[in-house]
Formats: C-alpha cells, structure tokens, sequence
C-alpha cells in the first residue's frame, strides 16, 4: 500500500524529505516577504518617478519623508490608538501641502536659472532637507526606531504563516498601485501630467498652468509616500537616519523599472526586495541593505548613459 510505502521509509529518507519540505516553506516564506517589502519599495519609487519624470527633480530628500511619515503614524498610533487607516487620511493632505509648498519656495526658483546652476541648486535644497528633516525627526520622536505594533493573527496554509499585517500591506499596496493607475491614466490631472511632459508650450498655449501642476505633482509624489510610511511602519521599524538609504533604492527601482513606467517599477521593486530577503537568509543581512548599491552601480556600468536617459530628452 502506498500509506505502508511511506511509513517504512529509511529514517535517512524521511529526514531528507523533511529537510526539503521545510527549506522549500522556508524559500516561500522569503518569497513572501521580499513581495511586500520590494511593493513597499516600488510606492516609493512611483513618487520619486513622478516627480522627476515631470518636473526634472530628483529629490534626495524623498526617503526621508518617508521614514517622517513613518515615525509621524507610530507617534500617532501610540499617543491616541487611531486607526493606521485614518492616520493615512491625516498625512496625506499634509505631506502633498508640505509637496507644494517645498516647490513653490524652494526649487521653482531655480527654475529660472541656468541648467547647471538648476541641477546643482536642487540637489543642494534636497539635501539640505534631508538633513533638516532627519533631526527635526530625530529631535521630536528620538533616534531610535518606530513602528506600529498592531496586535497580529496569524494562520497557515501548508507550513506558511502569512499574517493579517501582511494581508494590509499587500491590499495597501495593490489598492494605492491601482489608484495611482487610474489618476494618471483617466483623470483630468493625469491629461494635465502628460500635456506639460510632452510639450510644456503647447500645454500652455491649451491655459494649463504648469507652474501649477508642476507644484501638484511634488505634492502628490510627496503624498504617495507618506501613505507608502503608514504601511512600511506596520511590518518595519524605521528610524530618522534610513531615508537615504530608501532614496538609493528608489532610484535602482526606477533605473530598473524606466521612468513613469508603474508595472515596471512594481516589477522592479518586488525584484530588489525578493533579492535582498534572500541576501539576507543564504549570506548575511549585513549585505541585504547594500545590495541596491551593488546593483545601481552594476546596472550604470552595463549602461553608461543610464536607463533613465530617454528618447528626445
């Protein structure tokens, strides 16, 4: 019988057979956790894209708002129990004000400057925010790391444990990923994007006001990722000091992914997350947070001009 078969195997086939199962559960749980940290990764990308695909900015200080926001939603959290979805609804208008404004004052001047003296002036301000925004962080929340400690059930499913955060951060991601979609591709805004992107003259000869969508899509660049900081702290500390290390990886994604290119960003994110889950688990995790660095640098050596170099521009 095939039940007997099983029973009276040798102890050394039945513990190769464990062995494996077990590793193969191991392998799925990583899968699964590099999923959600590189959907974590590509929302912080989708801004960071936006922005610079519109205005031609690359804010340095884009990680940082996420690790703000971040820490922002576990003060919350720990000071008044509101609902992780609420806190979202708070931060939202405020990180797109904060968007706009950054905009308005700080780099739309520099606009009206040369093209080196516009590149180097906004590289300066976004750097001059990251530090600013790191110590006012670390100043109002203190140095160490947060995050929400929302209370987890738990189920299996054939030696997987997938929790109920993990299940909110993946319909988080899918739900933002897809509204992001639907904004860019059927709303008057995203017409608007696409009108000044492709000709900045004619969209204002049309009276759109680029001035005006510009400072809206730092806003709302800066927006998606204080929502991408709700859902980051329910699964992952984060700390004052780890926004440049998500700007790093926002950019890798973004040079995988292409420019304004969502599916690819998705892809790449889950791509670099996967990698650095299992970085961590086959190597050392001392390696996981470098490897975009690795893979950044590797990428620009096969491609010297950059993958975010395109046609016409």
């Amino acid at each position: 019988m095939p039940g007997q078969a099983v029973r009276h195997r040798p102890h050394h086939v039945r513990a190769a057979c464990t062995t494996g199962e077990r590793m193969t559960a191991i392998i799925i749980q990583l899968l699964i956790g590099g999923i959600l940290l590189g959907g974590l990764y590509a929302l912080i990308a989708f801004g960071l894209s936006l922005i610079y695909g519109v205005v031609r900015i690359l804010n340095f200080a884009h990680g940082t708002l996420l690790a703000m926001a971040g820490i922002a939603a576990s003060v919350m959290f720990a000071a008044w129990h509101l609902n992780p979805m609420l806190i979202g609804a708070i931060l939202f208008p405020l990180a797109f004000g904060f968007g706009w404004l950054m905009y308005r004052y700080l780099l739309e001047p520099l606009k009206r400057r040369n093209p080196v003296q516009m590149t180097v002036g906004t590289v300066l301000v976004t750097v001059g925010l990251l530090l600013i925004l790191s110590d006012l962080a670390a100043l109002l929340a203190g140095p160490t790391s947060k995050n929400i400690p929302l209370e987890v059930s738990v189920f299996m499913v054939k030696g997987i444990i997938i929790s109920t955060t993990d299940l909110a951060i993946f319909t988080g991601v899918v739900a933002l990923t897809v509204a992001l979609h639907l904004i860019l591709t059927r709303t008057w805004f995203g017409r608007a994007v696409r009108a000044v992107t492709q000709d900045g003259v004619g969209a204002r000869l049309c009276g759109v006001r680029a001035g005006t969508i510009h400072a809206a899509t730092v806003g709302f660049g800066c927006a998606i990722v204080a929502l991408a900081g709700v859902l980051y702290v329910l699964n992952f500390p984060v700390n004052p000091y780890d926004g440049f290390a998500l700007t790093v990886k926002a950019f890798t994604i973004i040079i995988l992914g292409g420019i304004g290119n969502l599916l690819g960003a998705l892809l790449a994110g889950i791509f670099l997350g996967v990698a650095e889950a299992l970085t961590g688990f086959f190597w050392t995790s001392q390696w996981a947070p470098g490897l975009s660095i690795i893979l950044l640098l590797a990428i620009l050596v096969v491609f010297p001009q950059g993958l975010l170099r395109r046609s016409g521009t």
